[in-house]
């Protein structure tokens, strides 16, 4: 797993755990797609996080050519994207992961 994944994975793990333990009632699902990507021609790892209650998915994108960015997208387990932005990954943090999660998953 490279670095970078591995970092991210950490505080998306740690955000929803938070994430529970203010929302006992929101299950989620974390998963990290380290080869699925790179085997349908794109050269990129992800990290989802998935509501599957309210059909909903948070997506983390992390493409070798943007090593220093991460893509947030927003969507539905069809694969929808409703929204999508760019962050830098140094100022992504477990606070923000959560925020995100309470928003998108509970507003």
């Amino acid at each position: 797993m490279k670095q970078n994944l591995k970092n991210l994975s950490e505080i998306v793990a740690n955000a929803n755990d938070i994430f529970y333990e203010r929302n006992k009632n929101t299950d989620t699902l974390m998963g990290i797609m380290d080869k699925t990507l790179r085997e349908q021609g794109m050269q990129a790892d992800a990290i989802t996080i998935d509501c599957v209650s309210i059909d909903k998915k948070i997506v983390l994108v992390l493409h070798d050519s943007k090593a220093d960015f991460v893509d947030i997208a927003l969507g539905d387990k069809a694969g929808a994207i409703n929204s999508s932005t760019e962050h830098l990954l140094a100022e992504i943090s477990t606070e923000q992961i959560v925020e995100m999660m309470e928003q998108y998953f509970i507003s």
